[in-house]
This record gives structure tokens, sequence and C-alpha cells, in this order.
């Protein structure tokens, strides 16, 4: 009996080509992942598999595909589950079973259910969470589909390197980190995390529960900590925290979504650079972003301290108190800190005077050395730190950064910092490597116009008036001509709402006629923060340097259309270092291109900046 021939090769990579999956569990195995520390269970469910290639997950494709081809589904609810459906058959083109994939199939089974049992009078608040999540899924599916394109070979698909694999994990705690944002609250409890479906959702009660292994235990601080005469060295700086209401209110629901689970994919990442920068120009929104993710990360257990700096109070204004305070909160939170600071404060010299030490002695003594003495290695923590550049001292805002970026911590401890694009922050992030860095204008203008949509919606649908007023046809047109107004700006957005809620006058006229295409109104708010930014480029220069900015500004105002680095030289009768130098301090409200790209274009941001610099006033 002749031996069975062996397969050729053609055959086999025709076998993979057709039938990917089935291919690699011949090849390779059965898709099984390895055991994990954080198995997320379905409450009611929690002895039913639920991961690739299970019953309970191909119905949840079927679900999802329904509710596709249902043609009067709300569209983001339909956009939502065609975004889910894509995700899972990009999942299935990846070929293997990983715990994040089943974490994430856990939260897309109850989000099916969610969509399938949808009232048809879904209230606008839980419409605006899933225009967001949709706008969201969008966008990490396009990601997540470059990485294992179902249209690719199955040859390429099998050979994804390491890198890609990584990235596609990440992608994929991403999405189920949007996912929670917005439609769970999520709370923990000893070493169970439970996610609860939002109140809103009131035709669907259901939670999922993930065992999150190592965790620190929940330990009040010890009264003779708080007590301390030794703390006392560190100040008392009261309210600047994330959680003081005069800090705003955070991101409305629905808003924000991608950029808050990319945020969160970095705080749990063990191996992710451990400072990340959020840079913005003025009134992008960076401290309400900041002010939820604080939220987000403190509901996680993640968050050690925050720091909310104002130049509106002269002690959250001095770069020389934030790590003293830091370092407070961080003693009151764990006390096994707080000995070690103790110890540390009455033992070494050098701590004398904490709030008037070296700032890289005070970020190696106050926080890195209690905290590698104390935190368990797989204990992850986030320090936060907004609006580092409303500090007075310019060059000890440098040194601050400088300290954070030059000393690494052997634990996973990570800073978290919002600023505006100022020269002495961008010179020292300009000069390593080792950290995390997004500009929140960079951002789609798209996506943010929606977020600001979302925005305006809510807080004016607040405004009794309006809202009795357009209630049978709300949302009224007039919000979408505010949005077009606000562009990418969420700070011209929020000085709209506030000139229509102003209790002196007629609230309903001021948002019709600001609501009009045409309208013309003087927005203080506005106005003021442009003065601010003014003022301190100007601030301390010689004539000579003044005129060359007044020159800079003239030619911005006059120019028919945005003109290159190389033509401001040229037309001022300059060089481009003398045009960069007069615009540096500028970056918040001027459009300056990368060095090295002279030929790029010089623009505003936004068209009310021109309006303020050729006012009368």
């Amino acid at each position: 009996m002749d031996p069975p021939e062996r397969p050729r090769r053609r055959d086999k990579a025709k076998e993979l080509i057709n039938r990917p999956v089935k291919f690699l569990q011949k090849s390779f195995g059965s898709r099984t992942s390895s055991p994990s520390r954080s198995r997320p269970t379905t409450s009611h469910a929690a002895d039913e598999p639920a991961g690739l290639g299970s019953k309970i997950y191909e119905g949840v494709k079927t679900t999802l595909r329904r509710i596709v081809d249902v043609s009067d589904v709300f569209p983001p609810l339909k956009s939502t589950a065609a975004g889910l459906l894509a995700i899972c058959n990009a999942i299935d083109a990846y070929g293997e079973n990983h715990e994040e994939f089943d974490a994430l199939l856990k939260r897309v089974k109850v989000l099916s259910e969610i969509i399938d049992k949808s009232p048809p009078d879904v209230e606008q608040g839980v419409k605006d969470r899933f225009s967001g999540l949709s706008r969201t899924l969008e966008e990490k599916k396009k990601m997540l589909q470059d990485k294992v394109n179902p249209n690719r070979s199955g040859v390429d698909r099998a050979i994804l390197t390491d890198q890609d694999k990584q990235e596609v994990l990440k992608l994929t705690r991403e999405i189920r980190f949007a996912i929670e944002i917005a439609m769970f609250d999520v709370t923990i409890k000893n070493m169970d995390q439970t996610l609860q479906i939002i109140s809103e959702v009131h035709w669907l009660k259901e939670q999922i529960k993930d065992h999150t292994g190592a965790m620190y235990k929940t330990e009040k601080a010890v009264q003779f900590l708080k007590s301390s005469k030794m703390f006392e060295k560190l100040g008392k700086v009261e309210g600047a925290e994330y959680s003081n209401a005069k800090r705003g209110s955070g991101c409305i629901a629905g808003s924000r979504v991608s950029l808050l689970a990319m945020l969160l994919m970095w705080a749990t990442d063990p191996v992710s650079p451990h400072l990340f920068w959020l840079s913005g120009l003025a009134g992008t929104g960076k401290t309400t972003v900041s002010k939820t993710f604080c939220s987000q990360l403190r509901n996680r257990r993640l968050l050690g301290a925050s720091f909310f700096c104002t130049l509106q109070e002269s002690d959250k204004r001095d770069v020389y108190l934030i790590i003293p305070t830091l370092a407070r909160i961080l003693a009151e939170e764990r006390p096994r800190f707080g000995e070690a600071l103790e110890e540390i404060l009455e033992s070494d010299i050098a701590c004398r005077n904490p709030t008037e030490m070296d700032l890289k002695e005070q970020y190696l003594k106050l926080i890195l050395q209690p905290a590698e003495q104390t935190l368990a290695a797989d204990e992850l923590l986030v320090l936060s730190v907004d609006a580092l550049d409303e500090c007075e001292d310019k060059a000890a805002i440098r040194c601050f950064t400088e300290a954070v970026l030059s000393q690494k911590p052997a634990i996973p401890l990570k800073f978290f910092l919002t600023s505006r694009p100022e020269i002495s922050l961008r010179e020292s992030f300009g000069s390593s490597t080792h950290h995390g860095w997004l500009r929140l204008h960079d951002i789609e203008a798209n996506i943010v116009k929606a977020d600001v949509l979302i925005y305006l919606n809510y807080q004016l649908k607040c405004i009794s008036t309006l809202y009795e007023y357009y209630q049978a046809n709300w949302p009224p047109p007039e919000i979408q001509t505010l949005a077009n107004v606000s562009g990418t700006l969420f700070i011209i957005a929020a000085t709209m709402v506030k000139y229509i809620e102003t209790y002196s006058g007629n609230c309903l006229k001021r948002f019709q006629e600001l609501g009009q295409p045409s309208a013309n109104v003087q927005l203080a708010g506005i106005e003021a923060l442009y003065s601010t930014i003014l003022a301190e480029a100007f601030k301390d220069l010689d004539q000579e340097e003044a005129d060359m900015i007044h020159s800079c500004l003239s030619l911005l105002v006059t120019a028919q259309r945005p003109v290159s680095v190389n033509d401001y030289a040229k037309l001022l009768r300059t060089d481009t270092l003398a045009i960069r130098e007069a615009l540096k301090s500028l970056h918040s409200v001027v459009q300056i291109p990368d060095k090295g790209c002279d030929d790029a274009l010089i623009s505003i941001f936004h068209a009310s900046f021109v309006d303020y610099l050729t006012s009368e006033s």
C-alpha cells in the first residue's frame, strides 16, 4: 500500500486562504488562551463560555447582523452595531484567542443586548452616548482592520509580527475601555471590578464582574499620619484636587470617548512611557478631559493624587507646592507610603524645608523613594497635574518637567500632565523620548466638532426656558449653528452657553439671535483669554522684539490667505529664525509649522482671534 501523499505547499496555502481560522487551529492547535489572572464573567452566566467560536459569541454576531439589517433603527445604534460586528470579524481574522478578546466580548455581548432591546423613545442622553461610542468604534475599527485585514491573504494574516500582535491587543483594550466609558459605571471592591449598566438604560439591568488580581487593600489614613508634625512641612494647599467643584464639570456623556479610552490604555499598560503630556491650545477642553480622566482613574483605583493649577489662586500657581501636595495626598490615601515619607522627612536633612527644595530632589525624596519602598511591583498608580502652564515661574515649570522626565520610576508609577504648548514645555519634551504625547488640536476636526455638538445640546437642554419652548422639536437648528461657530474650541461653546443663560437677559432671545448665521455677539470670556495670552507674549520684551511680534500679527491679519514661514521672513525682511522666535509664545492661538518645515503655512486656530485683534478695544 502506497503511503498517503503529503499535502503540497500550494494546497496548504489554498486551504489557508479559504479557511484561515480553521487552518490555524489544525496547524497550530486549538485557540485556547493561557490561564489568566483577570477573567471577566457576566453575573448571570458565569459558567457559560463566551469566547471566540462559542455559541454565545456566534449568537451575539447574529444579533448584531440583524440590528444592522433593520432600516428603522436609530442611526447611532445601528452604526454602533455595525462597528461591533466589524470588530468581531477583525478579531476572527486574527485567528487566536486571548484574554483581552474575551474581556471585550463580554462587553460586546451586554452592549448587543442593550441595542437589541432599546425602546423607540430612547432619551437624548443615551443617544449621545451611542453617538460618541459609534464614532470611536468606527475609528478603532479602521485601525484594527489595517492590522488584520480580512481582505489580505491568509498567509499574510498568519504571520503578524509580534509588534502587530501587541498593537492589536492594545486596540482591543482601547475598544473595551470605550464601551465601559460610554455605557457602564465602574466600581471596585476588594479584588473585584463591577461594571453596572448606566441607570439611563432602564430596560436592561446587567453587570459584568472582573477579578482584578493583585490590588492594594482599601485603607483609611492612620490618624497619627494626618496629625503628624512632619506633614506640616509639606504645606497645606486646599482644593487642588480634581474633585473640587470650582474646576468645572467633566466631559458630557458620549463625548471624548476615544480620547479617554486611549488615555486609560496608557495608564493600564505597564510598559507604556511613565509620563504622558496632553497638550492643547487655549479653549480645547484640557481641564475638562483631565477631570474626567481622573474620575475614571479613581473609579478603577488607579489615581494616586491630582493637582489642578490655576492663575487665580497663589498657592495653585506655585510650581514648588505641586510635588509636596501630591505627596501629602498620597500619604493620606496610602498609610504605608505615608510612614515611609514621614521617615524620610524626619531623617533626611535635605528635606528640612520640602517646599523650597530643588524640584528634582523634591520628586526623588517626596515621591519616588517612598513609592518604591512601599508600592507593589504590579500596582499601577497615576499622578495628575493639570494646567501646568498656569504656574508663574516659567523656568521652574521647565525644571519640573525635566525632573519627572529624567527619573524613571522602578515601579509602574506614572505622571499625567496637561498644558498649553508653551515654549518652556515644548523645549523640555522636545529633548526627551521618554514620554507619550498628544496634541488635542491634532485630533480630527470632525470628531471634536461632534463632541462640541453633544456638549451644546446637553448644556442648552438644561436651560428650562429653552427646552420648554422647543420641547417638541428638540434639538432646534440654532444648536448646529452654534456648533459651527465654535468649531473645535470648547471654550467658544462654553462662553456662548454662559452668555445665553445669564440671569439678567432674555435667554430665549439671546439664543435665537446667537443662533443666526450672521450673529456678531461679543464673547467677553474669549476676549479675556486672548488678552492674557498676548500679555504673556509681550512680557519683558525690548522694543525691537515687541515690534517683530506686532509685525507678524499684522501680517497674519492682513494677508488674504495663510502664508509660509519663508514668506513671512521675506515680507518682513528677516530670517525664519526671527519669525519663529517672535511667534514662539503664541502657539496657543497661532498654528506654527514644526522646525524644518518652513514652506508650511502659518495660520490661526479660530477666526475669533482675528476678530479680537481687529476690534476697537
